[in-house]
């Protein structure tokens, strides 16, 4: 039996139809599985320098706790600190865990290093920039780095004493040669690393030569660590700033997938480069292909035999069939679901055909569901492990940096919870978690749609625009944000908790999380409630212009000219009751607050030798007069032996003690300390009196209040300078009045500015009165 023409054309034009089909259909599905190949790569790889950093951290952590390690360094006994460690570094190092166990002191100077005992006291700063960051932020970082000896993945931790003072860091680090075996194993890909010949500058000579052994050198990079026979000549037309790219590897093409490794510059030291052949891809397409031909040739024989007789129906019927073949492969699984017309069809060998097709495509249909669903949820899983904070729910750091890159024009601020440590210290870490997750609560219920929150680190959050806005409008939203935080009253266990927080905001489009943050640290320095930032509070500028106080503060000190200052603090009648003694320092001409230099001196060891001069200056001062005065010490202060046998010293010695006060700061943590209690006790029963400074900040609690019964509450004045025009520092203040003088405290009142002011405070029953309407500090009494 011969074909006619007409068949002939309807069997061609069927074959050629799948041809271009699988070819088109092939060229889709490949792309689409080297993209997704492409990013679980690149998951897997994120993944494992995640895991890196919190297994270095944990370590970290457990060394920069340790009482010896933190003995040594107060002692500045590297020995001690080296009998200590060694044993575990031995063993961490033989079980190939760590590579290295560098401690060092700030700057950025090497105290003991387990990879190089000859190398203590030298200074690092040149190459590992990291220390640097780490002892100046107080923060940890995770990174790669290649230093002096050897290309790894790092986490450093400062290294902080009981008090906060910096004694130094730790740096842990771990080769990264293992990356291509462990991508191996968990993908199948093959891998190499190539890094830039620059990269290796940092090296000692030594390192260098070994760091360059075994590796071959093309162009301007170094090939190392593969797992497939790569050489050099492959990698001739490589451009590994290209994600994906071909490369013939032995004369077989491969898909090269390439990632950079970035420092802690954020330069760009080499790449990791991963190839597949994606060979499960060809091999479903070559099956699902070769199913299809056979339905092809098989339709094409039925044709052949039956053409004469059953042409037209035929040759609609292959249509049907090719159309149902089609939709099942483009997973259109509708066609299997509906009636069909099969009345008038009496070819059994081509309802055979259908029936099987369509048990075959009810079969995949099943299993595509079941695939399709398991990667979902796989997909979402991972997502929300990658993007979502556990505590909070809220998006966490991951989130915010990529909503940062799709938000290029948004702004962003950063806000802190104001002394939050001593939440957990006076409450408890289920106290402290409870606060952050109603804090949280308190983002989502109040920001506009247009603002997405985040919980970046502990106590920190941050705060983005999806929309465009006016600077003045995100500027609003913040502070309307703010202010809801701090009329907020918490309640864990019955305890009453008040927080305030303070924000740095940054209206530029250039690095915006680390300018927040550099914003945020100044609003906390100045106590505002937020800072804009601006160029002039940049992190180089503000650490120049540290190293030149310091320098100023230690010759005042050498030279005599850190003084005490005088400001008047009045009764109702406006009559002088006392005076509070006030720190300055004298340079040339000027008069510098002690807000450019108190802070900074805690990092130093002048901030006692400030202290101990404030005393002995103010008690000079009013040796001779019947009038009170006031001295501000902090817990620091009270827990600081010399300080402590000073302040016995001179109240023992001075002629009249119940005209001595001693204020202090509210926020500091003084309340579950038993040293703490001791030491007020005892200067209590010894006559003199004791005042809370700056009440209306920190976590304020009324409780403790009681507790402690002080003489005098001086309320915040951050409260007192808007009493006239804001409603909540009104009843807060009025709040605080009648708590006190149930207890028989009396109340002073700061930043009385002017007229008004004074007035609303005179009137709602204030005891006492301080502030530049009545008087500035001066060198001399009135």
């Amino acid at each position: 039996m011969k074909l006619n023409n007409k068949t002939s054309i309807i069997i061609i034009t069927a074959i050629s139809f799948f041809i271009i089909n699988s070819l088109v259909s092939y060229k889709i599905g490949l792309q689409e599985e080297i993209d997704s190949a492409y990013k679980q790569d690149d998951l897997i790889l994120k993944n494992l320098f995640t895991s890196q950093e919190k297994y270095l951290a944990v370590i970290a952590k457990v060394f920069t706790s340790d009482s010896i390690v933190l003995k040594a360094y107060k002692d500045n006994d590297p020995q001690l600190l080296q009998k200590h460690i060694a044993p575990i570094w031995e063993k961490l190092k033989s079980d190939k865990l760590i590579y290295e166990i560098h401690f060092f002191q700030p700057p950025a100077t090497s105290f003991v290093n387990f990879s190089n005992f000859n190398s203590i006291g030298e200074d690092i700063s040149k190459v590992r920039t990291d220390i640097l960051w780490v002892t100046s932020s107080f923060k940890e970082s995770a990174h790669i780095l290649m230093c002096k000896t050897y290309a790894g993945y790092r986490v450093t931790e400062p290294i902080v004493d009981e008090n906060g003072k910096m004694l130094g860091g730790l740096s842990l680090g771990k080769k990264v040669d293992w990356i291509p075996n462990v991508i191996k194993e968990k993908t199948q890909h093959d891998s190499f690393l190539v890094y830039y010949k620059d990269a290796a500058s940092t090296l000692m000579p030594e390192y260098k030569r070994r760091f360059f052994k075994g590796k071959e050198s093309f162009r301007e990079f170094l090939l190392a660590d593969e797992t497939i026979d790569v050489t050099p000549t492959d990698l001739k037309n490589i451009d590994f700033k290209k994600s994906i790219q071909n490369i013939i590897i032995a004369q077989e093409q491969y898909t090269l997938f390439s990632y950079p490794i970035k420092d802690f510059n954020n330069n760009t030291m080499g790449y990791l480069c991963t190839v597949t052949q994606l060979e499960a891809f060809k091999e479903r397409f070559y099956n699902f292909s070769v199913k299809e031909i056979i339905m092809i040739l098989l339709t094409a024989i039925i044709i052949f035999y039956i053409n004469r007789r059953y042409n037209k129906r035929i040759i609609k019927y292959i249509e049907s069939i090719k159309e149902l073949t089609n939709k099942i492969k483009n997973k259109d699984f509708s066609y299997l679901h509906t009636e069909k017309e099969l009345a008038n069809v009496n070819i059994n060998a081509l309802l055979d055909v259908e029936k099987n097709i369509i048990e075959m495509g009810l079969v995949i249909e099943k299993q595509y569901t079941i695939l399709e669903d398991d990667n979902s949820a796989k997909t979402l899983e991972l997502i929300e492990q990658l993007y979502v904070d556990e505590l909070t729910q809220m998006g966490n750091r991951n989130a915010l940096e990529r909503d940062l890159k799709r938000y290029t024009d948004a702004f962003m601020s950063v806000i802190n919870i104001r002394d939050f440590q001593s939440i957990n210290d006076a409450f408890g870490y289920e106290a402290g978690n409870y606060i952050l997750q109603e804090v949280a609560q308190l983002y989502i219920d109040n920001l506009q749609k247009n603002f997405v929150s985040y919980r970046i680190s502990g106590d920190e959050f941050a705060v983005l625009n999806k929309k465009q806005i006016s600077k003045e409008d995100f500027i609003s939203e913040i502070t309307n944000l703010l202010k809801v935080l701090q009329k907020q009253h918490f309640y864990y266990k019955d305890v009453e908790i008040t927080i305030n927080s303070y924000a740095g905001i940054v209206v530029e489009n250039h690095r915006r999380l680390s300018k927040a943050n550099i914003a945020m640290r100044d609003a906390k320095k100045r106590r505002v409630e937020y800072s804009l930032y601006n160029k002039d509070k940049d992190t180089q500028a503000i650490q120049m212009s540290n190293i030149a106080m310091v320098s100023k503060l230690s010759d005042a000190l050498q030279d005599d000219k850190v003084v005490p200052y005088f400001q008047p603090i009045l009764n109702r009648d406006k009559t002088i009751v006392k005076y509070e003694a006030l720190v300055r320092m004298i340079d040339a001409d000027k008069v510098i607050s002690p807000f450019f230099f108190l802070e900074l001196s805690k990092k130093t060891k002048m901030y006692n030798d400030i202290t101990k001069l404030m005393i002995e200056k103010t008690f000079a001062c009013f040796e001779n007069s019947e009038l009170s005065f006031s001295i501000n010490i902090t817990a620091k202060d009270m827990l600081n032996s010399e300080i402590v046998s000073l302040i016995y010293k001179k109240i023992k010695s001075y002629k009249n003690p119940k005209q001595i006060i001693f204020e202090i700061v509210e926020s500091d943590n003084l309340y579950n300390i038993a040293e703490i209690e001791l030491f007020l006790q005892n200067i209590r029963e010894m006559g003199a009196k004791i005042a809370i400074d700056d009440f209306g900040t920190g976590y304020s609690n009324f409780s403790y209040i009681m507790k402690l019964k002080p003489d005098y509450l001086k309320i915040d004045g951050s409260l007192i300078k808007d009493i006239d025009t804001d409603d909540f520092a009104y009843q807060t203040v009025k709040t605080i009045l009648d708590f006190s003088h149930t207890l028989n405290i009396r109340v002073v009142a700061e930043y009385i500015h002017n007229e008004a002011v004074f007035d609303i405070c005179l009137e709602l029953g204030v005891d006492e009165f301080q502030g530049y309407y009545f008087g500035e500090p001066r060198a001399e009494l009135l």
